[in-house]
């Protein structure tokens, strides 16, 4: 993702906001890629506060408001790896539009950054819609979309105002509107894979599901004001071979269901057994949600759900208290993808096992 001068820091306030701020370094800093390799593994914490005024009880999927979004100019292209088709809007922390009660000191322990902002993410865009984004820059705006939480690398190096330090996206998302712009743009069936597009496949998402059951990250704790939250620093989209466990469940603004998890199309040979999935309203895949029903691929983003994080770590406060927590993991499927998954940014085709 392109990044450039660290020009945010000329809206530090200093108000005390929220974010999630990292905690904990590890030395080493790669992707997953192989299996014989841990994950990095890095604690963020989140306020308590935000989670409750923003995630419903079963759902991350809502809406967040900025004072002062800060479009990127252009649409990213379309292939493979981090060039997914979406455009970046920035939202620092000083323009989040939220009820903070107790506030959180701008900085980060490990890294001694100041501010952790936000990124809105429209996806599939037309010449339209792209406009329609250039419009609400710095004009008071709410996003609705999916509250993905997701360690991609965004957390340290230099930044653009349409791409702060962040491990917090409205990502995907297919609604915002302001009153200021005069823009109101809604669109759930935006949501689907994107034209050209590739994700990673097993030789990526394989060892990265493989670590988690081996509980070797994916653990939370709790302060009176926080939930901390311990990430591995992985990839963006990857297109699983997956069948359907049960039924569907309606959720606020989207639809539920658990799916196993195989690491070739032919689906014998299995790597998770309960992985949540999750679409928004309106979504096409969601009729695709039947009890046994076999996707060879599905193409989508991992995240962990803070709601469901900061239930797990209700009574164990402290670093040394903190427990293993696989059930905040979620997949948000955009759907079947166009294109064979690749295994790495150069767009190599993945077969899978």
């Amino acid at each position: 993702m392109p990044r450039g001068p660290a020009s945010l820091m000329r809206r530090n306030s200093g108000r005390q906001i929220l974010v999630m701020l990292p905690l904990v370094l590890c030395a080493t800093s790669h992707l997953v890629a192989q299996a014989s390799e841990s994950p990095s593994l890095i604690w963020f914490k989140f306020s308590k506060d935000f989670i409750a005024q923003h995630y419903a009880p079963d759902s991350a999927l809502g809406e967040l408001a900025s004072a002062d979004p800060e479009p990127g100019k252009t649409v990213h292209p379309s292939t493979c790896g981090g060039n997914d088709g979406e455009i970046h809007i920035g939202i620092s922390p000083d323009s989040l539009k939220w009820n903070n009660e107790h506030g959180v000191p701008n900085s980060a322990l490990a890294t001694n950054n100041t501010e952790f902002g936000v990124v809105a993410e429209p996806v599939n865009l037309t010449q339209t819609t792209a406009k329609l984004v250039q419009e609400i820059k710095g004009k008071e705006t709410t996003f609705s979309g999916y509250f993905r939480v997701w360690n991609e690398g965004h957390y340290i190096g230099v930044v653009h105002d349409s791409n702060p330090h962040h491990v917090l996206e409205v990502h995907p998302s297919w609604a915002f509107q302001s009153q200021a712009a005069n823009v109101d743009f809604n669109s759930p069936k935006s949501i689907a894979p994107m034209k050209g597009y590739q994700g990673y496949g097993a030789s990526l998402f394989r060892p990265l599901l493989e670590s988690l059951t081996k509980q070797e990250w994916l653990k939370v704790y709790e302060d009176d004001q926080f939930v901390f939250v311990q990430l591995a620093k992985a990839d963006n989209f990857y297109q699983l071979p997956v069948k359907i466990n049960g039924n569907a469940q309606k959720i606020q603004r989207g639809t539920s269901v658990t799916v196993s998890v195989y690491s070739d199309a032919a689906r014998k040979n299995l790597i998770y057994k309960q992985l949540n999935v999750v679409s928004n309203e309106g979504s096409r895949i969601a009729g695709r949600f039947q009890k046994g029903e076999k996707i060879k691929f599905l193409l989508g983003i991992f995240s962990v759900n803070l709601e469901t994080a900061m239930k797990a770590a209700e009574g164990h406060q402290g670093q040394d208290a903190a427990v293993f927590a696989p059930q905040a993991l979620e997949f948000f499927a955009y759907g079947v993808p166009l294109l064979p998954a690749v295994k790495n940014s150069k767009c190599v085709e993945d077969p899978g096992d």
